[in-house]
């Protein structure tokens, strides 16, 4: 072949439009602008819901009741990092209402004697411990979590209920109480830790080795098993950080309340687990987003704080809430299903 032959053959290929696509990997602005949509389609959604709820709910745009959205999200939020960590793990809990109850109770009783810092110790302790008793009946006795967690919920209550004597233990630190509804520049104090949570939770997951063993376990248990992963212990772990967060939520909701109970925060677990699916945590495990279910939290607050204000029925509130769950794994099975169709 002649060199002007070969010359017109490599300027045809040039000049055609697979070589130009080939050499110019740059999305088009169209595509970019679809995967920002696809990312933060959620943080959208929360805007989009701010905005229409300003301009029809009747005193919505309050400072007041801004700062009763971020305390109440704030709660079912830090119970939804730890759910969202664990399902990452392919673990469930159904017990963190019952964890809350006993470390609420366990820390009004203390609180009396000793001093506010060593109150809150306490709680986290009780939190993390009664989290990892749950760990080890899933993994050592071998009980699926949805079926230990839920029993472990009674046996947890039961035992609120026991320490009680089936009675409200009031708190009158007021010390104590402004933990739940001290501000710092107007923001509420527990959701700046609900955020400072949020952080650490991310970096856990996404920035060290036991988030990487983590996410292994729960897209492939028998794989991680088979690479050494020592599955058993980042179970037990992963329920024992879950049960902190419980902790941390019980201080401030007991705090909140000038109270403690056994059935203070009945419900909780199926919230947290509504705010986790909601966020984009895949329920089959290995896959997760804590700005995702940080933003779950504020969204599922506020709909339901905007409900309440235009005096919406409780039972219609809750079929709004099944609804939202309901589209968030549609969605998500979509979206999983068009990654795998790009892959």
């Amino acid at each position: 072949m002649s060199t002007r032959t070969t010359a017109s053959v490599d300027d045809a290929v040039t000049a055609s439009p697979v070589h130009k696509h080939a050499i110019d990997p740059r999305p088009s602005s169209g595509h970019l602008l679809k995967r920002i949509a696809g990312t933060y389609y959620l943080q959208g959604t929360l805007l989009a819901a701010i905005i229409l709820s300003v301009i029809f709910v009747p005193n919505f745009a309050t400072t007041g009741n801004a700062q009763n959205i971020l305390t109440q999200a704030s709660f079912a939020g830090l119970v939804a990092c730890g759910m969202t960590l664990l399902i990452i793990g392919g673990q469930f809990d159904l017990s963190v209402a019952g964890i809350i109850g006993v470390a609420a109770v366990v820390t009004a009783k203390v609180l009396p004697t000793t001093t506010i810092g060593l109150a809150v110790l306490v709680a986290l302790v009780v939190g993390a411990a009664l989290g990892a008793v749950n760990g080890v009946i899933v993994t050592k006795v071998r009980i699926p979590p949805f079926i230990a967690t839920f029993g472990m919920y009674n046996v947890y209550l039961a035992s609120a209920f026991i320490i009680t004597s089936g009675n409200v233990v009031g708190i009158s630190s007021v010390h104590y109480q402004e933990l739940g509804i001290s501000r710092i520049a107007g923001i509420p104090v527990v959701f700046l830790v609900f955020v400072l949570c949020c952080v650490a939770v991310y970096a856990l997951v996404n920035r060290t080795y036991f988030g990487r063993k983590l996410r292994t376990v729960g897209s492939n248990e028998t794989a991680a098993r088979l690479a050494g992963v020592r599955v058993d212990r980042v179970k037990i772990i992963a329920f024992a950080v879950a049960g902190l967060l419980t902790g941390v939520a019980a201080v401030g909701l007991s705090a909140l309340l000038s109270s403690a109970n056994g059935t203070m925060a009945q419900g909780m677990e199926l919230n947290a687990i509504a705010i986790a699916v909601v966020g984009g945590t895949a329920l089959r495990g290995g896959r997760g987003t804590i700005l995702g279910t940080f933003t779950a939290a504020l969204l599922i607050t506020l709909i339901s704080n905007a409900l309440n204000l235009l005096q919406v029925q409780t039972y219609w509130q809750s079929i709004v809430t099944g609804a939202i769950l309901i589209v968030a794994l549609v969605v998500g099975g979509l979206r999983n299903d068009a990654v795998r169709g790009a892959a």
